[in-house]
């Protein structure tokens, strides 16, 4: 179901707060904040035609339902297999999806989320760009500058590469900037595969559609289901960008970013203007950003650690540095086997707490008592220091700083009835 569709439908429901028009400064945030418990759906005043949808992902469930599975497990192995089992793309004819528009930055659904931003933003949009055989798909914020330029966050993943093997070579590099993609293209966006696979054969995989077309400039791939594509150049040029509130709700630094050059607008023949409004440091942050890592890091643990039942990356750690992989244990050493494997699943975890298979890994109290009872501080906490880590972690410098492990799980020399926690009679 294309986004247009799915907001179609969600609107109608008894939990969506239909918000009207909000003022694009700060106004969606406040909406998102006062009403967590539901989907937020919005135009910005002004006149703006774009329909926007925020706390789109409340939860997991929201997750699992819209990619159709019913469990943690079915969730891990339908990710897996899109993982690596891409579908092969259809290419269509552009002109029967899209069609030219008359627009420039200025019409796009920029948002200032909170008063420490530096400007307003886009949050859901991805980028997609392709060098030499090799074509890239993923999440990049984008800051308005003008009508005729905007800069974006670029982190040294694969879109770093193209641009910066592109700028070495004396030339701005080609690319799309697309808006409304079904909730398969963003998870697949966010999911970073090896250089050389595109994200968007995966996103099919999941369950959207495979076919593309190639955009009049530039030929370049993107998904039929996008409301809107900006092709345009990564530019040698360099602005500010920043500061912004990140996925832990820390504000981060202002810096100089590339900037993105439009040259042509297309809008969808089959879809209205509708946009993700991803209010950072909120649950369609966390479950988008740190949900396709949670298949990665089972995969990794499992292994070494078959009897894995269940992996999370928790809130309080923005879906992103706090893992907890809970384990049915089989012999001695396999939780900090699994610690370890976890890490290397997800290198920018800071954290990681394996607990047995009894412990609820969605409920924070259960993990804090499973800390309080089963770990022996002398024996079961093992810190790893100058490791690779996560830039979003503020005491990790330059992407390099410490682990902490927390092995939270019965000693398997002792009775487990030592460990057991008692139910309601």
């Amino acid at each position: 179901m294309s986004l247009s569709k799915l907001i179609t439908e969600i609107s109608t429901r008894k939990d969506t707060f239909n918000a009207g028009e909000l003022d694009p400064e700060y106004e969606p945030t406040r909406a998102v904040y006062s009403h967590p418990g539901e989907r937020v759906v919005f135009k910005l005043k002004g006149g703006s035609e774009w329909l926007c949808i925020s706390n789109l992902v409340r939860d997991r469930r929201d997750l699992y339902s819209l990619l159709g599975v019913g469990s943690d497990q079915e969730y891990y192995e339908k990710f897996l297999k899109a993982f690596y089992n891409p579908s092969s793309l259809e290419v269509v004819d552009f002109g029967e999806y899209y069609k030219k528009a008359d627009l420039s930055l200025r019409d796009l659904p920029f948002i200032k989320y909170y008063r420490e931003d530096g400007g307003r933003y886009l949050t859901s949009s991805v980028f997609i760009g392709c060098w030499e055989s090799v074509c890239n798909s993923s999440f990049h914020r984008v800051m308005y500058i003008s009508e005729e330029k905007a800069t974006l966050r670029i982190v040294p993943r694969h879109l770093y590469y193209m641009v910066r093997k592109s700028h070495e070579q004396g030339r701005d590099l080609p690319v799309a900037l697309v808006l409304g993609l079904d909730i398969f293209q963003e998870i697949a966006a966010a999911s970073n595969p090896p250089y050389g696979v595109f994200e968007v054969g995966i996103g099919a995989a999941l369950g959207g559609s495979n076919k593309v077309v190639k955009t009049p400039l530039f030929g370049i791939p993107v998904p039929v289901e996008a409301s809107l594509i900006v092709e345009g150049v990564i530019s040698r040029e360099e602005d500010w960008e920043g500061p912004f509130v990140d996925i832990l709700g820390l504000v981060d630094e202002k810096r100089r970013q590339p900037v993105f050059k439009p040259l042509a607008y297309y809008v969808s023949t089959r879809n209205s203007l509708v946009y993700h409004a991803i209010v950072p440091a909120t649950s369609d942050h966390f479950f988008l950003m740190g949900s396709p890592r949670e298949p990665l890091i089972y995969e990794s643990v499992r292994k070494v650690a078959p009897g894995v039942t269940r992996v999370r990356l928790s809130r309080g750690g923005g879906n992103w540095l706090v893992t907890i992989v809970a384990i049915e244990q089989s012999y001695r050493g396999e939780a900090l086997n699994a610690a370890l494997a976890a890490l290397t699943g997800h290198p920018s975890s800071k954290i990681v707490i394996v607990v047995d298979d009894d412990i609820n890994v969605d409920d924070p109290f259960e993990v804090e008592w499973a800390v309080a009872t089963r770990t022996k501080p002398g024996e079961d906490v093992v810190v790893l220091r100058n490791a690779r880590a996560s830039t979003l972690d503020p005491r990790s410098p330059e992407g390099v700083g410490d682990k902490l492990i927390i092995l939270a799980t019965r000693p398997l020399g002792e009775p487990s009835e030592k460990y057991r926690r008692v139910k309601p009679p």
